[in-house]
């Protein structure tokens, strides 16, 4: 085979490579999605849907409600006596508190499932949820109320049991930011 030839048989194999090359870039598969593309989350409204919050647990209650430029505070009850019964807590800010409870309700309303499994026939009890631990109830612009209900942590305790009323016979894993002390008064 003449060197002419030669080159050209070997030009014409590295083309043929390089479209087989581009050709096999193109066809590849589109990289997965992140993990959290695929979490649902609890709720399934905007937190600018939220009219009024509920919060009631072992430790204490907060009621609020939206108000005209901000969040209006009508109940704050404590159930624990504070560490130190001389000290005094500033009052916060309205900014403050509008700033703490827009924060609160969005979080409420991104809250991620990890995930979801229906109540069969179970009882609540055995979730912690026949005595939740807390009980969030959150008042929506059209008038529905929507009620999150805080069960008992998981075996492996990075988790805990979750329902939503009204009447939802499925449950919900939540991650768990911290495990909670131990129940000292009835929700």
């Amino acid at each position: 085979m003449s060197p002419v030839r030669r080159s050209v048989v070997s030009l014409a194999v590295i083309v043929v490579a390089l479209c087989a090359a581009w050709v096999a870039w193109h066809l590849q598969p589109p990289p997965p999605p992140p993990p959290s593309a695929d979490v649902a989350t609890v709720f399934d409204f905007p937190a600018s849907a939220v009219r009024a919050i509920d919060v009631e647990s072992w430790q204490g209650a907060l009621r609020a409600s939206r108000a005209d430029g901000g969040w209006r505070v009508d109940l704050v009850e404590l159930r624990q006596a504070a560490a130190d019964p001389g000290a005094t807590l500033a009052t916060p800010s309205q900014e403050e508190v509008s700033r703490t409870l827009d924060a609160l309700v969005g979080d409420l309303v991104r809250l991620p499932e990890i995930d979801r499994f229906p109540l069969g026939d179970r009882p609540p009890a055995d979730f912690g949820l026949a005595r939740p631990q807390a009980r969030i109830v959150l008042a929506l612009e059209s008038g529905e109320r929507r009620t999150l209900e805080l069960g008992d942590l998981t075996v492996t305790t990075a988790a805990l049991y979750a329902r939503v009323l009204p009447a939802n016979d499925a449950l919900f894993r939540l991650r768990a930011l911290a495990a909670p002390e131990a129940k000292d008064a009835p929700a």
